[in-house]
């Protein structure tokens, strides 16, 4: 049985240079600006190399993913999921070796805890959380950065913890 190989070529050709150069910049930015608001210039640093090919596994699932169920488009959530799956893979956030800050350990873990609660779990348009609900929603994350750090997540995992997450926001 021969397996298909799947290029990088490939997917570039399918979603395009640009594209892939957008999501780059996106979650470069986000990175820099998670950097920044924790005041830790010089002591994180974005990866430029790892966060590339972070970018080129995310498309290269998607592709695969679109391919195999003949589909256009792919849902938030489960964009969200396969970005966080490869961020916590790659772990593009890179610790400066002159640094020897222990709270930079989970330095991506930390990064995906705010990137799903920017993305997919507090939309802007959302009005602002009651005291109570924003306790809730500070303890889910909570308990989402620790599963991040110390369970194995596949992509599959992070995909029905969101999803579950969107269903409990309609039917509460």
């Amino acid at each position: 049985m021969q397996e298909n190989a799947l290029s990088y070529d490939t997917v570039v050709n399918y979603f395009g240079t640009e594209t892939i150069q957008e999501r780059f910049k996106y979650l470069y930015d986000k990175m820099q600006e998670y950097i920044n608001e924790r005041s830790q210039q010089g002591k994180l640093v974005v990866n430029e190399d790892i966060l590339q090919q972070l970018v080129m596994d995310y498309f290269t699932d998607v592709y695969r993913l679109k391919e195999f169920h003949k589909i256009e488009h792919i849902n938030i959530t489960k964009i969200v999921a396969y970005e966080v799956f490869w961020i916590l893979r790659r772990k593009p956030l890179q610790i400066q070796s002159e640094s020897s800050d222990s709270k930079l350990v989970f330095a991506n873990e930390g990064f995906a805890t705010t990137f799903i609660a920017h993305e997919l779990l507090v939309p802007e348009e959302t009005e602002p959380l009651s005291s109570d609900k924003e306790a809730e929603f500070l303890k889910f994350l909570q308990h989402i950065n620790y599963h991040l750090k110390y369970r194995n997540v596949d992509k599959q995992c992070l995909e029905v913890m969101l999803y579950s997450f969107e269903v409990g926001k309609f039917i509460s």
